[in-house]
C-alpha cells in the first residue's frame, strides 16, 4: 500500500525559493530582473516589485540565466538536467531546447559569438571543464549541440570565471591559483598565492585588467597580461573579511565589491577614491550591474535582492523566505525553533526570520510581507577565529498566536555558556491603526531554565480574557492571564502569572489545549497529565509504561472534530493515542517521531519520523490514511497544515481526502532551509500568472454558436441527472446513527437540536409526488360524497370520481392563482402529512430514542 502511494505523490517546491543562488540579471531596458529560483526563473518588475512571469520547464536546478546579446527579448537558462533552454521571457514562452549531454553548472554568452556560447559541465571523473558549444537552426524542439573543450579544472560558480574584452582572454580562479587563457594563441598563464585564496574574479570591459577578490579581504588588479614583462599588480584593501563578489560598471569607470561586512563599496578605477553604502542588513554575496550602469542588483545571504542606484539609494527589494546564515543557528539541530505558524488575522505564514526577527510570508502569492523586530539587537558581522570569539545572538525560540490574532507571545533566549541565560517572555498586542504588533508586557526569566512550550487557550464564543500557558525544564507550567492595569495616567492592560502547576518535580516538555479549551494536557517525563485550566485540578494521568526510563514525551496534540476526545503523544520510539472519556490507551505504534502536526480544519494528523518517513492518519484508527517512505533526503525540522485559499470552491477530484481543505508544507534541515515543500500529484503544472491569464482570456472571449449549444446540452443533462437522483434507505435512522456516534460531551444542548433534528428526518418530495397526493386526497373526498348518495352502479361511481377529481384539480389551480392564503393552508396540511408519513417510516428503536431526548 505504501509503495503505491509513493508513486502517486511527488515532492513539489511551492514557496520560499532561493533567490540568491546565482547572480541576478537585468533586462536590456532595465525594466525586469531575472533570478534563478530552484527549478524556475522568476521575472520581477522593477516598477511594481511583483513577479510577473515564471520560466518553468527545467527538470533540475537552474544554474544560470543570461540575456541573448543578439536579441534583447530572449533569455538563455542552463540547468543540471543537461539542457540549455531559450525563452521569450516577456511572454514566458519556451522557444528552443539544446541538449548538452552533461549537467551544466554555469553559462556564459558573448556578443562576438552569434550561435555559440560557453558552459561549465561535469565531465569524466567528476571534473568541471569549460566547453564551447554551438548550435544551428534546425527543425525540432530539442537540438543537440556541438561541443569543444576549452579549459580544464575550473570552478562551477559563475563568479569564479570571467571573460576579457571581446573575449580576448578567459580568467579562472580555483583555490590558490589564477589561470588566464588567451583565446587566439591558446597560451596559458598561471599565478599562485600559496597563503591566500581566490574568492571571485572580474574582467574590465575595455582594458586588459583582471580584478580578483581574496580570502583576506584584499582586491588585486592584474595588468600587463599581454606583455612579456612581469604582470603589474595593484592592491585595494578595505574589506576585513573575504570578498564576496566583484563587478565592473559597463563603461569601466567603477569597480564594485561586496562582502560579509554588509557594505557595498564602489572603487573609482585607477584612483584610490571609494564610496560606501553601509548597513545593508546582512552579508552580501553577489552583485551585478544593469546594461546602462544606472542600477546595481545586490544579493544578500538572507535571500534578499536589493536594487541600488548609483547614488546609493535603494529603490526596490525582492525578498523570499529569510535564510539562516548565522553559524549559531546553522549548527543548531533545528534552524527554525519557532516552527511554522499561521497568523489567524492575515492568514499568512509566520516563522523565524533574520536574527531576532519574525517574518510574515504569504504562501498563496509566494511573497514576503514584513519583518517584526522582537529582540532589538544589531547584527555584527562575523569575526576571524584568531581575532575574537564568535558572536552569540539572542534568538526567538517560541511563538504563539491567540485565536483571533489580537495577541502574540514570543520567548527569546540567549545562552553563551559564560554567563547566566537571558530569557524573556513578551506579549504583543495588535494595533489596528498601525497594522502591526506593539509590545505590551515583558517578563524577565519566566522559568528557571529552557522553556519547552508556549500556547494560547482557545475560547469559542465565550467572553473570557485571553489565557496563555508556558512550560519549562524547571518542572513548572504557568498560566498567564490578561488583567486591568489602569491608573490615573492611562488606561492599560497587562499580562501576569495567575497560577503555577507541577507534577513530581519532573520537567514539563510540552503542553496543549483541547479544541474547546476546557482541558490542558502537560507532558512530564513519561507521564501525560490532564488538567482543568480554570481551577488547576489534576483530572487524570496517563503513564507510558511501555517506554524506557530515558524515553520522555516530546510532543502532545489534541484531536479535532470527531477525534476531539483523543490526545496524541510522541516519544523517541512510540506514538500513542489516549481516549480521555475512557481514560485508556486506544492504540500505540513503534515510531521514531520527529515532527507531529494536526490539521485545524479536519481530523487528519501527520507525523514525520527521524528518517523523513511521512504518515498521515486519524487518531481514531491505527490504520494510516497515507504513507510515504523517505520523503526527502535530509531530516524534516518543521511542518504545518495550511488552509487552502478557496475553501468554498469546488473540490478537485485528483486530490487525496486529507488534502481537500488544507495543504501540508514542511521544511528540511539543509543548506537552504527556507524552501517549503509539499506533496502533489505528479502532473504538469501551470504557474499562477499563466492560470490567471487563461481564466481572464476565457471569460473575455465572445460566445460562439457551438459553445451556446454545448452549454444548453450540458444544462439539460445536469437537470436530468438531478431528477434521476434517488435516496435509498431511511434518512431518519442514518441521522440518528450519526448523532449516536458523536461523543456526548461534544454535542450542544438537546433543546437546540430539536428543530434541526426533525428537519433532517424530513425528505422534500418532488412536484409530481405532491400532485399525486392532491389527486388521492380529492378522490377520497369525492368517494365520501358518493357513499352518502348510495349509488349502486360501480362504473358510474368511478366515472363520477374521475370527473370530480378533474374538477377539484381545476378549482385548486384556480384558487392557487387567486388566493395566496389558501396556498399557505394547503402547504401546511401537505407538510403535516409529510411529517406523519416520515415518522411512520422510523423504526421502533428510533422512536424510543426520540422519546428519551424530546
Amino acid at each position: 500500500m505504501a509503495a503505491s502511494m509513493d508513486e502517486e505523490m511527488a515532492i513539489v517546491q511551492k514557496a520560499g525559493a532561493n533567490l540568491v543562488s546565482e547572480r541576478p540579471v537585468f533586462s536590456p531596458d532595465s525594466r525586469y530582473v531575472l533570478c534563478c529560483c530552484g527549478y524556475v526563473v522568476k521575472v520581477f518588475s522593477l516598477a511594481s516589485g511583483e513577479c510577473v512571469r515564471e520560466l518553468a520547464g527545467h527538470k533540475d536546478f537552474i544554474t544560470g540565466v543570461k540575456i541573448n546579446p543578439h536579441n534583447q527579448f530572449q533569455a538563455f537558462t542552463s540547468s543540471l538536467d543537461k539542457t540549455v533552454k531559450v525563452w521569450d521571457y516577456p511572454d514566458g514562452k519556451l522557444l528552443k531546447t539544446f541538449s548538452v549531454g552533461f549537467p551544466v553548472h554555469a553559462l556564459y554568452l558573448l556578443k562576438q559569438e552569434e550561435e555559440a556560447g560557453y558552459a561549465v559541465i561535469k565531465g569524466k571523473g567528476s571534473v568541471l571543464n569549460l566547453i564551447w558549444f554551438s548550435w544551428t537552426n534546425r527543425k525540432g524542439h530539442t537540438i543537440r549541440v556541438e561541443t569543444r573543450e576549452v579549459l580544464k579544472r575550473v570552478s562551477g560558480q559563475e563568479k569564479h570565471l570571467a571573460f576579457g574584452p571581446e573575449g580576448s582572454f578567459i580568467a579562472s580562479v580555483t583555490c590558490n591559483k589564477l589561470t588566464v587563457l588567451f583565446t587566439k594563441s591558446e597560451k596559458v598563464k598561471e599565478f599562485e598565492r600559496p597563503k591566500n585564496e581566490f574568492r571571485c574574479v572580474a574582467c574590465h570591459p575595455t582594458d586588459a585588467c583582471i580584478a580578483t577578490g581574496m580570502q583576506d579581504g584584499k582586491i588585486f588588479l592584474w595588468r600587463g597580461l599581454f606583455q612579456k614583462k612581469e604582470v603589474v599588480r595593484t592592491i585595494y584593501h578595505w574589506h576585513t573579511l573575504p570578498v564576496g563578489d566583484l563587478t565592473f560598471s559597463p563603461e569601466g569607470t567603477y569597480l564594485m565589491s561586496v562582502g560579509q561586512e554588509c557594505v557595498l563599496v564602489l572603487w573609482q578605477y585607477n584612483t584610490e577614491k571609494k564610496d560606501f553604502l553601509p548597513r545593508m542588513g546582512s552579508p552580501l554575496c553577489c552583485i551585478s550591474s544593469s546594461p546602462d550602469g544606472s542600477l546595481l542588483a545586490v544579493s544578500q545571504v538572507e535571500n534578499v535582492v536589493q536594487i541600488v542606484t548609483r547614488s546609493n539609494k535603494v529603490v526596490q527589494v525582492f525578498q523570499g523566505l529569510t535564510r539562516v546564515h548565522i553559524p549559531q543557528l546553522i549548527r543548531s539541530p533545528n534552524p527554525v525553533p519557532t516552527g511554522l505558524l499561521m497568523d489567524p488575522r492575515s492568514h499568512t505564514l509566520v516563522l523565524n526570520g533574520r536574527p531576532g526577527h519574525l517574518q510574515w510570508y504569504n504562501l498563496h502569492t509566494d511573497r514576503h510581507l514584513y519583518n517584526l523586530d522582537i529582540v532589538w539587537q544589531n547584527f555584527v558581522s562575523s569575526r576571524r577565529p584568531w581575532e575574537a570569539p564568535e558572536v552569540i545572538y539572542t534568538e526567538i525560540e517560541r511563538t504563539a498566536f491567540d485565536q483571533k490574532g489580537d495577541w502574540l507571545a514570543t520567548l527569546e533566549r540567549r545562552a553563551d555558556g559564560l554567563m547566566a541565560e537571558e530569557i524573556k517572555l513578551k506579549f504583543w498586542s495588535f494595533n489596528k491603526e498601525k497594522q502591526s504588533f506593539e509590545l505590551n508586557t515583558t517578563v524577565d526569566c519566566p522559568h528557571q531554565g529552557k522553556v519547552n512550550a508556549l500556547v494560547f487557550q482557545p475560547h469559542f464564543g465565550a467572553d473570557l480574557p485571553p489565557t496563555a500557558v508556558s512550560a519549562g525544564d524547571d518542572g513548572k507550567f504557568k498560566i498567564w492571564t490578561l488583567v486591568d492595569d489602569t491608573d490615573i495616567y492611562r488606561e492599560n492592560v497587562c499580562w501576569t502569572c495567575d497560577s503555577v502547576g507541577t507534577y513530581r518535580d519532573l520537567a514539563a516538555k510540552d503542553a496543549a489545549f483541547s479544541e474547546d479549551g476546557s482541558l490542558l494536557a502537560v507532558a512530564f517525563g513519561q507521564s501525560l497529565t490532564i488538567w482543568d485550566p480554570y481551577t488547576i485540578d489534576l483530572k487524570t494521568t496517563f503513564c507510558h509504561t511501555f517506554c524506557t526510563e530515558k524515553d520522555c514525551i516530546r510532543q502532545v496534540k489534541f484531536g479535532h472534530g470527531n477525534c476531539c476526545p483523543y490526545v496524541i503523544s510522541t516519544t523517541s520510539s512510540h506514538l500513542s493515542v489516549w481516549n480521555i472519556l475512557s481514560c485508556s490507551l486506544l492504540w500505540t505504534v513503534s515510531c521514531e517521531c520527529a515532527v507531529l502536526v494536526a490539521d485545524p480544519l479536519s481530523e487528519y494528523m501527520a507525523v514525520f519520523s527521524a528518517t523523513s518517513d511521512l504518515t498521515v492518519f486519524k487518531p481514531s484508527s491505527p490504520d494510516p490514511v497515507y504513507m510515504h517512505n523517505k520523503v526527502v533526503e535530509p531530516s524534516v525540522v518543521a511542518a504545518i497544515f495550511f488552509p487552502k485559499q478557496n475553501q468554498g470552491a469546488e473540490e478537485q477530484t485528483d486530490e487525496a481526502p486529507w488534502q481537500k481543505r488544507s495543504e501540508l508544507y514542511f521544511m528540511t534541515y539543509d543548506q537552504v532551509p527556507q524552501d517549503l515543500l509539499t506533496l502533489q500529484k505528479d502532473a504538469p503544472q501551470q504557474t499562477r500568472k499563466d492560470m490567471t491569464q487563461v481564466d481572464q482570456l476565457e471569460s473575455n472571449l465572445p460566445p460562439t454558436p457551438f459553445s451556446m449549444y454545448l452549454s444548453q446540452v450540458r444544462q439539460g443533462k445536469q437537470e436530468e441527472d438531478s431528477h434521476a437522483l434517488v435516496q435509498h434507505g431511511t434518512p431518519g435512522s442514518v441521522a440518528i446513527q450519526q448523532m449516536l456516534q458523536t461523543p456526548a460531551h461534544v454535542l450542544p444542548p438537546v433543546s437546540t437540536l430539536c428543530q434541526s433534528f426533525l428537519q433532517m428526518l424530513l425528505v422534500s418530495k418532488s412536484s409530481q409526488e405532491r400532485q399525486d397526493d392532491e389527486d388521492m386526497e380529492s378522490d377520497s373526498d369525492e368517494e365520501e360524497d358518493n357513499n352518502q348518495s348510495e349509488t349502486s352502479d360501480s362504473e358510474m361511481e368511478e366515472d363520477a370520481a374521475t370527473g370530480s377529481a378533474s374538477t377539484v384539480k381545476q378549482s385548486t389551480s384556480q384558487s392557487e392563482k387567486d388566493s395566496s392564503s389558501h396556498d399557505q393552508t394547503s402547504n401546511q396540511s401537505d407538510s403535516g402529512k409529510m411529517h406523519m408519513e416520515e415518522l411512520k417510516e422510523l423504526s421502533s428503536s428510533d422512536l424510543l430514542w426520540m422519546k428519551r431526548i424530546f
